[in-house]
């Protein structure tokens, strides 16, 4: 498996501060990860803080910049593979994760799910 760098995953500046703020004491990073069997569209994006002890050797490590590392699977990092990770504000003014991922074949109507 080769490592994945921010040339591969983009994080927008607005994203890392956001991730960043997400982290306390005791937590290595942020894991992204893809949930399948979820949704119309079959699979969901997964993102949540993962604490130093539930690393595991099935992750690839991405140093994002000091103060944020991403853990992705090893098993969905083709899936990851020139995704664009950003925090935006909606057209309803919720802010949130937004991923842009050029290896989705579709997205269901609510955008929560996706197909590859």
């Amino acid at each position: 498996m080769f490592g994945l760098t921010t040339e591969e995953v983009k994080v927008t500046q607005e994203a890392r501060s956001y991730l960043k703020a997400q982290l306390s004491e005791g937590m290595a990073g942020i894991r992204f990860m893809i949930l399948t069997g979820k949704g119309c569209g079959g699979n969901e994006y997964d993102i949540k803080p993962v604490m130093k002890e539930e690393v595991s050797e099935d992750d690839e490590v991405l140093e994002v910049e000091n103060g944020l590392t991403l853990y992705i699977p090893k098993k969905d990092v083709l899936r990851f593979f020139g995704v664009d990770i950003d925090y935006i504000m909606d057209s309803l003014g919720s802010r949130r994760i937004s991923i842009s991922n050029p290896n989705e074949t579709a997205r269901c109507g609510c955008g929560e799910s996706v197909s590859f």
